[in-house]
């Protein structure tokens, strides 16, 4: 499998004005991009139906060979994300349903939330995603997030999985031993 990146984000610009994001993730994948020369497909989503879509586009075969890492980046809470598109509880998307929506798509895959508190909470929960996913690793937060310090940790965290592509187990101890202040700071989790 190689190096590539799909980043399904939210689409910030629907957030009340104290939630609203200027930083989106499409930087930090060019710089990836080019650091590594990694593949990267990068959409912007609303509403759960965009969400499917996506989902059902990147389970198809010809995504899972070129790409190992489906990045989500959301607002989040306790084992759910966000979809700003949405109206009241709609809006509400738990890891249940996601795990439902994604079908094959996080199949054999990096999954990495970059969303508050997505991963607080009971860790079977977590562990239930990521067996119905088939994901090969499940991360995230489980604290409240600065934009700035987040998106240094996820530069960190790809470069960990790229370097140690063939050595998965390496990752979550690389990520302790080099970046262990900000991952604490981040509340940051690698199943």
């Amino acid at each position: 499998m190689k190096n590539g990146i799909i980043c399904i984000e939210t689409e910030w610009e629907h957030t009340v004005a104290q939630n609203r994001m200027s930083l989106h993730t499409k930087a930090l994948l060019d710089f990836l991009e080019k650091s590594w020369g990694c593949k990267v497909i990068y959409r912007r989503v609303a509403t759960k139906s965009e969400l499917q879509y996506y989902l059902n586009r990147f389970a198809l075969s010809k995504y899972k060979e070129d790409y190992s890492i489906i990045y989500l980046s959301f607002h989040g809470d306790t084992h759910s994300i966000f979809l700003e598109g949405e109206k009241g509880s709609d809006k509400k998307l738990t890891l249940t349903e996601l795990a439902n929506m994604a079908k094959d798509a996080f199949s054999n895959r990096f999954v990495h939330f970059s969303s508050c508190r997505t991963l607080l909470g009971n860790d079977g929960e977590l562990e239930k995603f990521k067996n119905d996913t088939g994901a090969l690793f499940l991360s995230g937060y489980t604290k409240s997030v600065d934009g700035v310090l987040s998106a240094i940790n996820d530069i960190a965290y790809f470069d960990q999985i790229f370097r140690h592509r063939t050595k998965k187990a390496l990752i979550a101890p690389a990520m302790r031993s080099y970046y262990e202040g900000i991952a604490k700071k981040l509340g940051f989790k690698v199943f």
